[in-house]
């Protein structure tokens, strides 16, 4: 049974990666100062990937002061950028699920305008009640008439524009994509997923974050905050992911 999908599983260990490498500055910039401040390290330790004494103990020192918050908007902009990630890889994981792109759209199209030929009388006959111009005083046989059309498979409309659903996705998918912005819509319109209203907020603070520090504005970043924010986005695709397992994996064979 598939309890994650693979895009999740990237997402997962990108992100850890990352995380890792946070606490691993976290550890090193204040070994380096420490050692930059023992009179008995001269010279200090030459850096990996870099020329040795390209940049004077003072210059470091200098870089010291603020390595958190050049951290922090690292940190942020690069998890985010995982979760968004992750995100159009979900859903073109369903798409490859169920056959890619063409298959998927043509599935559809086949399974909702399946009851369009010839019907049986008694099947006919049903739709034909409900065709009618809706009165209230009529509640019951219309309930009675969908019921007898939903037990025989009836497409009814929602049915139908499960197709044009289908499409956007697809779209959706391709090489235009989506803006970061348009994330919850699709999780509740595409995926039907419960996102709430705080998780939705919790969504849109974190996106607005991440644009103020790409674009130089916003309020400095913390690292606290950022490692809150993480925790926050894997929550949402840990639940997204296991929503997405249980009702959008499942073979369709009809």
């Amino acid at each position: 049974m598939i309890s994650h999908t693979d895009a999740f599983k990237i997402y997962r260990d990108l992100g850890q990666a990352h995380l890792n490498f946070v606490v691993l500055t976290c550890h090193a910039v204040p070994a380096l100062k420490a050692e930059i401040s023992a009179t008995r390290a001269v010279p200090i330790t030459p850096p990996d990937h870099f020329k040795a004494g390209s940049n004077t103990t003072a210059e470091l020192l200098s870089y010291v002061v603020d390595y958190h918050e050049e951290l922090a908007r690292s940190a942020l902009i690069t998890l985010f950028s995982y979760f968004e990630a992750y995100v159009k890889d979900a859903l073109i994981e369903i798409v490859d699920f169920h056959g890619g792109p063409t298959k998927l759209r043509a599935s559809a199209q086949d399974r909702a305008s399946k009851y369009f030929g010839a019907v049986s009388v008694t099947i006919d006959e049903s739709r034909k009640k409900l065709q009618d111009r809706p009165d209230p005083k009529k509640r019951e046989k219309y309930e009675k008439h969908a019921r007898t059309l939903d037990k025989a498979g009836y497409r009814f409309p929602t049915d139908l524009l499960a197709y044009f659903g289908a499409a956007q996705l697809i779209l959706k998918i391709g090489k235009r994509g989506f803006k970061a912005h348009e994330i919850p819509d699709l999780l509740e319109n595409v995926l039907l997923f419960p996102l709430s209203s705080a998780d939705r907020g919790t969504l849109e603070t974190i996106r607005n974050a991440r644009n103020g520090i790409a674009h130089g504005k916003g309020d400095k970043p913390t690292l606290k905050k950022v490692m809150r924010h993480s925790s926050e986005l894997h929550r949402i695709a840990a639940a997204v992911d296991g929503h997405i397992a249980k009702h959008f994996l499942v073979i369709q064979a009809l």
